[in-house]
């Protein structure tokens, strides 16, 4: 009974306010969905890709081949995983997500993720997100790395954490800043809670993010991990700025 009487709302909600795609409000068959013309322009980071930090490359190459930057200097991080880029068709719906309520589009993007992170949830014993400072949480009201965190704890049924780390000082946005300032923005931005010290020993943390663009940010908490005893580190975000200089 409880399912029918679901679905029966479901199907009244529908007919009054019809389903629209979450991007550009064109009417869809369901809630939480793009229509086909926006889902053709989101571009999805799949093989081949970098085995550390899966930077894409254009061309075919064996698989748990290395790029350029990780060659030189492997991250602190064993392995990152992206679901799509971060360009002109992707950018409005995770600022609307980031900024401005649109938490309407979490399912879809939890998805996402799960899709893309699915050899790294093999070992992950905790999930993590990104935290943001007590300040700008006060002021936005939510995290959208903790919400991310949490739909993925149950669709992959592994623990989520979402008080793990805490950010110990507001950094300025690192939107404008370039890679050097990043790094400095967000050196020493983190600390890991006193009451998880024993419980992560050892054990391989998977951190959530939205965006990868430098790497600063993932960087900055895996290091805070590793030192407190963590065994690996994994990332997970949803998005990744791709520079073809890289």
């Amino acid at each position: 009974m409880p399912l029918f009487a679901k679905k029966t709302g479901r199907k009244i909600l529908d007919f009054i306010l019809p389903p629209q795609c979450i991007n550009c409000s064109t009417r869809v068959l369901q809630q939480g969905g793009l229509c086909a013309d926006c889902w053709e322009k989101i571009s999805f980071i799949s093989k081949p890709f970098c085995f550390f930090c899966s930077f894409p490359f254009n061309i075919q190459i064996e698989d748990e081949s290395v790029c350029g930057p990780c060659a030189r200097k492997r991250p602190l991080f064993t392995r990152a995983r992206t679901a799509i880029y971060y360009n002109e068709a992707s950018k409005p719906m995770i600022l609307r997500f980031k900024h401005a309520d649109a938490l309407h589009i979490t399912p879809l993007f939890a998805e996402w993720l799960y899709q893309a992170g699915q050899d790294l949830f093999q070992q992950a014993e905790y999930l993590v997100p990104i935290p943001l400072h007590w300040s700008r949480l006060v002021y936005r009201g939510y995290n959208q790395a903790a919400l991310l965190s949490h739909k993925l704890s149950k669709k992959a049924k592994i623990p989520h954490l979402p008080d793990l780390l805490e950010r110990n000082r507001r950094t300025p946005s690192q939107g404008d800043l370039t890679a050097k300032e990043r790094e400095k923005n967000v050196s020493n931005a983190f600390k890991l809670k006193e009451k998880y010290k024993q419980l992560i020993r050892n054990k391989h943390i998977l951190l959530i993010d939205d965006v990868f663009t430098s790497g600063a940010t993932v960087r900055a908490c895996t290091k805070v991990l590793k030192k407190s005893g963590a065994k690996q580190v994994d990332i997970l975000t949803l998005a990744r700025v791709i520079k073809p200089e890289i």
